[in-house]
């Protein structure tokens, strides 16, 4: 049997509802035209839910609080009356500040660079990947580098907040800063090694 091949696609089968005859092989499987969108299907653990990704985060901000609170405390006692004091409250106000940007520094670029955890991922049990064809499962850490052009793409995510939204529809659950640097979150709890 010799099958005809044209520049329009694949040979003609037997027309659609036609009962299969076993001597031609298995009957084929329907195929989505070549313009339908594939969905994501990721290889390693599963995608970290929204839900999950926002448990996460407010565990981080949960952290800066303390921070934020010892700047404020100094913000109002630099405005009280008295060198002494004023020289004080600034004093507070500057070791809140420099410990809620090194601490946000320390969590969210070196830390989850390294190892794909905040403090937050690492309690809600997700994790931050780049995939790379370079690794066994696909998936590696960032790095430091992209872990900060990460944290600094997220203004993008904040603008009215719809880049913050966007996994709640996106296939592989994705912000903006995660697509432009190609990372996931996943399910990965951390090892208790």
């Amino acid at each position: 049997m010799t099958h005809h091949m044209s520049n329009f696609g694949p040979p003609p089968g037997p027309p659609p509802g036609a009962p299969h005859d076993p001597a031609r092989g298995p009957s084929p499987q329907p195929q989505s035209p070549p313009w339908a969108q594939q969905t994501y299907v990721p290889s390693g653990p599963p995608l970290a839910s929204w839900g999950r990704r926002v448990a996460g985060a407010l565990i981080d901000i949960a952290l800066l609080l303390p921070f934020y609170l010892v700047a404020g405390v100094g913000g109002g006692l630099s405005q009280e009356s008295g060198i002494f004091v004023t020289v004080f409250g600034l004093l507070v106000t500057a070791v809140g500040w420099l410990g809620f940007i090194g601490f946000a520094v320390w969590n969210h670029v070196l830390k989850q660079g390294r190892t794909g955890y905040t403090i937050g991922k690492g309690v809600i049990g997700i994790k931050l990947v780049r995939k790379t064809p370079s690794t066994a499962d696909g998936q590696a850490t960032i790095g430091v580098p992209m872990a900060l052009g990460r944290q600094l793409l997220h203004v993008l995510d904040a603008f009215c907040f719809i880049g913050y939204l966007w996994p709640l529809w996106d296939d592989k659950r994705q912000t903006f800063a995660d697509k432009l640097v190609g990372t996931l979150v996943v399910v990965e709890p951390r090892s208790q090694a």
